[in-house]
Order: structure tokens, then C-alpha cells, then sequence
């Protein structure tokens, strides 16, 4: 083999790589994933007043979306209580790394730019909603079934967190790109 197609074989071997869409979807979407979650921690660090504002907005939807079926429910900042028992909404309760791999899944998708145009602001929204019943119901297990709530916070939901994810990213696909 000469010199010159030792050099070609390797450009032929990525280009077969990157022409397979088995292989280009989650090289992709690790690379938007990289730049989104370099953007995410860019801007934890960044704005720390604004990701406050992030969470004490969570906290205030939480307590009024919990306040629709029981008033023993307050939110002071961050903090939601219900009938004694509080939760801190930390910036890892609101779902933004989880829309950051949804977003990162959805750019990567070969799909119209249209498609991707809904599909990321409405799976953003529909991951927040979740993020919010998520709370919700860390709250009343924390309340009447405190020697549960452990296992809900870390396991159930952290689990369930990624079937969202996918459940969301599905639904995607159905609504706005297999027609």
C-alpha cells in the first residue's frame, strides 16, 4: 500500500463513520452535550443571582401548583413547606441538566430545523411541569411518608428522570417529525 493511501484509509474510515446516522446521532449529541453542559456550568458559576431567580421561581410554582389541593402549603424563597415539612429548591431541582441532554438529543435528531424549533421549547416546558410534580410529590412523601422520602429523592425520581427524558424525546419524534 503506498504512502498516499495509508493516509486516505483513515479519512475514508471517518467518513464512513460520520456517513452511518447510527453512529453520527450520539457523536453528536455528545458534542452538544458538551457544549450545552460547558454553557450550563459556564453559566451556574456566571450568574448566580439569575439561577437564584431560577429557583425561587420554581419554589413559588410548586407551592401554587401544591396550594390547588391543600392550603397547608408556603413558600418563603427557595423553600416550600407543606404542613411542616419543607423542601430547598437547589438549582438541581429545576430540570436545566435535564433539558440540557433533551436539547442535546433534539439538535442531534435528524429532523427539520421547524421540528427543532418547537421541540426544544416545548420539551423544556414539559420537563419544568415534571420537575414541578416531582417536588410536589417529594413533598407530600416527605410529609406523610418521611422514612420514604430518601429513597423517592434518590432512587425513584433520579431513575425516573431519565424515562422522562426519553418519554419526552418520543413524544418529540411522534408530534413533530414522524407525521
Amino acid at each position: 500500500m503506498s504512502s498516499a493511501q495509508e493516509r486516505i484509509d483513515p479519512i475514508r474510515r471517518l467518513r464512513g463513520i460520520w456517513e452511518n446516522p447510527q453512529l453520527r446521532y450520539p457523536i453528536l449529541m455528545l458534542i452538544y452535550l458538551l457544549i450545552g453542559g460547558s454553557l450550563l456550568s459556564y453559566a451556574l458559576s456566571a450568574y448566580p443571582e439569575q439561577i437564584d431567580t431560577i429557583n425561587r421561581w420554581t419554589a413559588i410554582v410548586v407551592q401554587k401548583f401544591i396550594s390547588v389541593f391543600t392550603p397547608l402549603t408556603t413558600q418563603r424563597n427557595a423553600l416550600v413547606t407543606l404542613d411542616g415539612f419543607a423542601v430547598s429548591i437547589i438549582v438541581e431541582c429545576v430540570g436545566l441538566l435535564e433539558m440540557v441532554i433533551y436539547s442535546a438529543c433534539v439538535l442531534a435528531f435528524p429532523a427539520p430545523t421547524r421540528a427543532k424549533d418547537w421541540g426544544i421549547p416545548l420539551g423544556c416546558t414539559a420537563i419544568f411541569g415534571f420537575n414541578v410534580l416531582r417536588i410536589a410529590t417529594l413533598l407530600v412523601v416527605g410529609r406523610y411518608w418521611n422514612e420514604y422520602f430518601d429513597f423517592f429523592h434518590v432512587y425513584f425520581w433520579q431513575a425516573t428522570l431519565i424515562v422522562m427524558i426519553v418519554a419526552v424525546l418520543y413524544g418529540w419524534i411522534k408530534l413533530f417529525v414522524h407525521r
